[in-house]
């Protein structure tokens, strides 16, 4: 069986609080007459800013409006993406979803990441353990996160190995494991295939066996930063399309309720 071990990791020179909230003071220099004080308010905006082309560019009526009309959300967009360009190849998605939820984590959190003893993906599973789904205290959970990530530095864990842990102390459903994913994404390629030869759909599910196979075979010890570097843009935009046909699937479901 091949050891757990944790791979060597370059020094992330956003993974602390100091860092995001310099980018957060560069951008309402920016632009000051659009970013909002309040903390609350900014990660709402940033949030939109997140999800602004996985929106349809139309005007619509439906729903409360928005506080932003869509070119503000351009000109942040823009702004965000050329401060993190000076110094990083984040994308502004990927800041907004890992980045910045780091001045919302546990102060005993941010602390392990600004040492270095977690990184970032590692540090979003530890702040999942939170009093309100643990059913305990502050303390409590200060407390157990304490000792998972003792026990996780001294096993030398993966964070595969770090999000499996949290998911079993929070009680979730375990995933399908890759076996289990590659030979659904077959079946659902052969019936697709059956139905209409000509159909490229299947295409997609058999590149998702693709995958799963690469999941199940390559160990994550074998993933270096540069390997992440070049996958995390394509990973983004894999989801935003996922996102965006689990959205149309829920509408389509809503209007055969309603009809």
């Amino acid at each position: 069986m091949k050891a757990t071990r944790r791979r060597t990791r370059r020094t992330d020179p956003l993974a602390s609080a100091a860092a995001v909230e310099s980018v957060l003071a560069q951008l309402r220099t920016s632009l000051p007459e659009l970013i909002p004080s309040s903390h609350k308010q900014l990660s709402s905006l940033l949030n939109s800013v997140r999800g602004l082309y996985t929106r349809p560019s139309v005007e619509s009526n439906r729903g409360r409006p928005s506080r932003y009309t869509r070119e503000q959300l351009l000109r942040v967009d823009s702004a965000l993406r050329t401060l993190l360009a000076r110094e990083t190849r984040l994308s502004v998605r990927s800041f907004v979803g890992q980045y910045l939820p780091i001045l919302d984590f546990p102060r005993d959190v941010r602390e392990a990441l600004e040492r270095g003893d977690v990184n970032i993906f590692e540090a979003h599973q530890m702040a999942r353990l939170t009093p309100k789904k643990l059913g305990g205290t502050d303390a409590q959970a200060r407390s157990l996160r304490g000792k998972l990530l003792e026990a996780h530095l001294l096993a030398q864990g993966s964070g595969t190995l770090l999000r499996a842990r949290v998911k079993e102390i929070l009680g979730e459903l375990r995933e399908p494991d890759p076996t289990e994913t590659e030979m659904l994404a077959v079946g659902k390629a052969d019936e697709l295939l059956e139905a209409d030869p000509l159909d490229a759909s299947h295409l997609f599910f058999e590149e998702l066996r693709m995958i799963s196979r690469a999941l199940r075979e390559i160990g994550p010890e074998e993933v270096t930063d540069d390997d992440l570097t070049e996958i995390m843009p394509a990973v983004d935009q894999i989801t935003l399309t996922l996102q965006k046909i689990a959205r149309r699937r829920e509408r389509e479901q809503t209007r055969k309720l309603t009809v």
